[in-house]
C-alpha cells in the first residue's frame, strides 16, 4: 500500500506541476493607425494669408444721340457711347488647400474694414462718363 501512495503522491505532483505551466500564445502582429491631427481652424483670418479673387463686371456698351436745336441753323447732333452695367463687380477671398487645390471662401475676418460682395456701381448704371463718338 506504501508503494501504491507514492505512485498516487507522484501522480498527483506531475499533475499539478503540469497543470500550473500556461500556454503562451504567439505574438500577433497589430496594425497601428497613422492619427492626423488636422491644424486648428483660425477663429479669424488675416487679409495677408488669403488669396483676393475679383470677378469684374459685365458691361453692355450703347449708343446715344442728342440733338440740340439751333435755330436758324441746323440742329447740333452729338453722338456718345456708354457703358452700362449688367452685372455688378464682386469681390471675394479665399484660402486655398495646397494638398486638393481646392478653394474655400472666407468671411470671418480679423480686420471688420474689409469690403467683399459686390462692389462698384450697381446693375443699370453707368460704367463711366459717356463717350464722344464721331
Amino acid at each position: 500500500m506504501r508503494i501504491t501512495a507514492i505512485l498516487t503522491l507522484t501522480a498527483l505532483t506531475v499533475g499539478a506541476t503540469v497543470s500550473g505551466c500556461a500556454v503562451v500564445p504567439e505574438p500577433q502582429e497589430v496594425e497601428i493607425e497613422e492619427v492626423v491631427i488636422a491644424p486648428p481652424v483660425p477663429v479669424c483670418y488675416e487679409v495677408a494669408e488669403l488669396q483676393k479673387v475679383e470677378v469684374p463686371a459685365e458691361t453692355k456698351t450703347v449708343f446715344g444721340v442728342s440733338v440740340i436745336e439751333n435755330p436758324p441753323y441746323e440742329p447740333i447732333t452729338q453722338r456718345t457711347e456708354q457703358k452700362i452695367i449688367v452685372k455688378q463687380a464682386e469681390v471675394f477671398y479665399v484660402t486655398v488647400n495646397p494638398q486638393t487645390g481646392n478653394q474655400t471662401e472666407v468671411t470671418n475676418f480679423c480686420d471688420s474694414n474689409i469690403q467683399t460682395g459686390r462692389v462698384g456701381p450697381a446693375e443699370g448704371e453707368l460704367a463711366g462718363p459717356p463717350v464722344p463718338v464721331e
